[in-house]
């Protein structure tokens, strides 16, 4: 279990995908419209693009860091104490992630298909297929990724082309919605709804050489960009503001209206399996990493003892919220309001400081070199 397996940038950009694309099946268009209005759309690709430029300015304090993960660094930086703070805050960080998803994806899951069942029996399922997954080991699920995600991308972009006859730009007007302040000021804040760029900052040891980590960087960003903004741009185009903003499962209100004559009807019901698919590779890498981080953190021999209850502590608080509504607010409202500072501020404070402190040294070292041969 000491041995790190290494992927290339195919694999890379798909689990980046599954864990900042996944949120479009979920609430992601209707938080936009809550902000921008009929201009989510705008908002979207102005949040899309924030975070695109953040992660080019990341990826350059990275260059001095390659195979290293945030947490390597922040050891590198303050010895022991800071690793484990470091580690600490993203343990926190990804328990709460988990949490949240797996409360929102069994409620999905139980509208689409299981209304009669109890939430703790559709969320039994996920938890099952989590511990399944992290007993199997991270290179099964990277490789199953490799080749879902693409499938899913091909039946996502088949989804969008079946909504445009029912798209109305008048929808989308006034282009600026409620306004440039609430787009571009308030809404810079939306960046927390990429929050799991962290998974960036854990991928260093994985992909060793930093030309792979950028190339999945750049063009993952891009490509979960493409699906967040196309579909935020459907939402808002066929529900209008303020109607928008009331749906709390975006993407399976538009699944609804999908048709095709007579005998295709209720496409929600054939995306069960798509949809169940995607939160399973987004639940089981998150906790894959939960793992991953909680051995490294405190340098354990083996995280295998620590699967069950890890499983049982995100089961738990995901059954704290009593309603979906509430499970949502807290999410969007409450954890996306700080998230961003674990996920941007931390590794962007650690790596400055270590760029400083690793240049502080090696003017120190070559000045001592020089008076040393100036002595000789």
């Amino acid at each position: 279990m000491n041995n790190i397996i290494t992927f290339g940038s195919h694999e890379a950009i798909c689990l980046l995908i599954t864990m900042i694309s996944t949120k479009a099946i979920l609430n992601f268009p209707s938080t936009m419209a809550q902000i921008g209005g009929p201009a989510a759309w705008i908002l979207a690709i102005y949040v899309s693009i924030l975070v695109i430029i953040a992660f080019y300015f990341i990826s350059k304090l990275y260059s001095k860091f390659e195979g290293k993960d945030i947490i390597d660094i922040g050891g590198i930086l303050g010895g022991k104490v800071l690793k484990i703070l470091t580690g600490v805050l993203i343990i926190i960080f990804l328990i709460a992630l988990s949490s949240f998803y797996l409360r929102n994806f069994s409620e999905e899951m139980k509208t689409m298909g299981f209304t009669m069942s109890p939430i703790g029996f559709v969320m039994l399922f996920f938890v099952l297929g989590m511990i399944i997954s992290a007993y199997k080991g991270f290179e099964a699920l990277i490789r199953f990724q490799s080749i879902l995600v693409p499938i899913t991308v091909i039946s996502f972009s088949l989804f969008i082309i079946a909504l445009i006859p029912s798209m109305r730009i008048d929808n989308i007007k006034p282009i600026l919605g409620l306004g440039p302040f609430n787009i571009f000021v308030k809404g810079a804040l939306r960046i927390s709804d990429f929050s799991e760029l962290i998974f960036l900052f854990l991928l260093p040891p994985f992909v060793k050489k930093s030309s792979v980590y950028n190339k999945a960087g750049f063009v993952g960003l891009t490509i979960c960009s493409v699906v967040l903004i196309s579909l935020t741009f459907s939402f808002v185009s066929i529900y209008p503001y303020p109607v928008s903003i009331e749906a709390l499962l975006p993407a399976y209100e538009l699944a609804r209206i999908i048709k095709f004559g007579r005998f295709f009807e209720r496409a929600e019901s054939i995306l069960v399996i798509t949809w169940a698919t995607i939160a399973f590779m987004y639940l089981s890498t998150s906790f894959y990493f939960l793992l991953h981080v909680f051995k490294k953190t405190f340098d354990l021999q083996y995280f295998q003892p620590l699967i069950m209850p890890l499983a049982l502590v995100i089961m738990s608080l995901s059954l704290i919220p009593k309603r979906l509504i509430s499970s949502i607010s807290l999410e969007a409202d409450v954890f996306r309001s700080i998230s961003w500072i674990i996920a941007f501020v931390l590794p962007v404070l650690i790596l400055i400081i270590a760029r400083a402190v690793s240049r502080k040294k090696a003017t120190t070292l070559l000045e001592s070199a020089r008076s040393v041969i100036a002595f000789l």
